[in-house]
């Protein structure tokens, strides 16, 4: 497994999140990412070398980026 650890802004807002259905949709995708981490689609132009998962609840994406150290 994989450490994962967040920016500044995105610890602030998985905090804010108070739905506990997306709390947990969050929950999961980081335990997928933490085991495979190139489960994510590998992104291009400003974002190079970056991954990104997606994380769809109640009809909207959630778009999570990361990259491997």
């Amino acid at each position: 497994m994989y450490e994962i650890r967040f920016t500044g802004a995105a610890e602030k807002y998985l905090k804010k999140v108070k739905e506990k259905g997306l709390k947990k949709a969050f929950q999961e995708a980081l335990e997928k990412i933490s085991s495979d981490p190139y489960i994510g689609e590998l992104k291009t132009g400003d974002l190079a070398g970056a991954y990104c998962y997606d994380v769809y609840y109640s009809k909207t994406n959630y778009e999570l980026v990361y990259r491997i150290y």
